[in-house]
C-alpha cells in the first residue's frame, strides 16, 4: 500500500483509488453495463471502489503476491474476478471480452516494448466500440521531470534494478494509433500524470 499509493491506511488508499476513477469518468466514462479490465491491478486499489460502478470488474496482474492482497481486500465485492498473467500480454482473455480496459500507474515500471504489447492486447480484448485508458508520468510535468532527473544522477553501473520511467505525449499517442485505436487523445489528469485514451471502431 505504501509503495503504490503512499498512505498505509485503507481509508487513504480508497481516496487515491477514487482519484483515478475520477480521471476515468472524465475521459472514457464508466458505465453500469461495462465489463472492465484493469491491467496491473496490484492490490485492487482502484478496482475495489470501481467495482460498484460497473457490471463486472476484472483485475489482471503478473504478481501472485499482489493478487493475494487484492483477493483479501475484495471480499464482499461479488462482481470481481482476479486473473494472474503468465507473462507480458493478456493471453488469458479471449478476444472481444471487455467494454473498457485501463492501466494506471503501471507504465512507469515497464520498458517501451512491453507498454506497447499491453496496448495491442487491450485493442484485441476490447469489443467494438470499447474504450481504453493508459496513463504515466509526463516528461514535461514537474513531477515527471523530478523522477527523470533523480534517475539521471546514478552512475550507470550503480543504477537500481528498478527505476520509474516517464512517457511523452507523442509516445503514448503512437502506441494507441499504431495498435488501431481511433479518436486518440491525451489528457492531463493528476499529479503530473497524462492519460492516453482511444476507441475501438464499431
Amino acid at each position: 500500500m505504501q509503495a503504490v499509493a503512499g498512505p498505509a491506511s485503507e481509508q487513504d488508499l480508497d481516496v487515491t483509488g477514487l482519484e483515478c476513477i475520477g480521471a476515468l469518468e472524465q475521459t472514457v466514462g464508466v458505465r453500469s453495463t461495462d465489463a472492465v479490465l484493469e491491467i496491473g491491478c496490484g492490490i485492487a486499489r482502484v478496482g475495489k471502489p470501481l467495482s460498484s460502478r460497473c457490471l463486472h470488474w476484472f483485475g489482471a496482474d503478473i504478481s501472485p503476491g499482489m493478487l493475494a492482497h487484492a483477493r483479501r481486500r475484495l471480499q464482499g465485492c461479488p462482481n470481481t474476478t482476479l486473473v494472474e498473467l503468465a507473462t507480458v500480454g493478456l493471453q488469458e482473455f479471449p478476444t472481444g471480452s471487455f467494454d473498457l480496459v485501463y492501466c494506471t500507474v503501471v507504465f512507469m515500471h515497464l520498458f517501451e516494448w512491453d507498454r506497447y504489447r499491453y496496448v495491442e492486447e487491450a485493442f484485441r480484448v476490447l469489443r467494438p466500440g470499447g474504450r481504453c485508458y493508459f496513463d504515466n508520468l509526463a516528461f514535461d510535468s514537474e513531477q515527471g521531470w523530478a523522477v527523470f532527473m533523480q534517475g539521471s544522477h546514478y552512475v550507470p553501473d550503480a543504477r537500481p534494478a528498478h527505476m520509474s520511467m516517464c512517457s511523452s505525449r507523442e509516445e503514448l499517442t503512437v502506441y494507441l494509433s499504431r495498435a488501431g485505436f481511433l479518436d486518440v487523445k491525451i489528457h492531463p489528469v493528476y499529479n503530473g500524470m497524462i492519460a492516453a485514451t482511444g476507441l475501438k471502431a464499431l
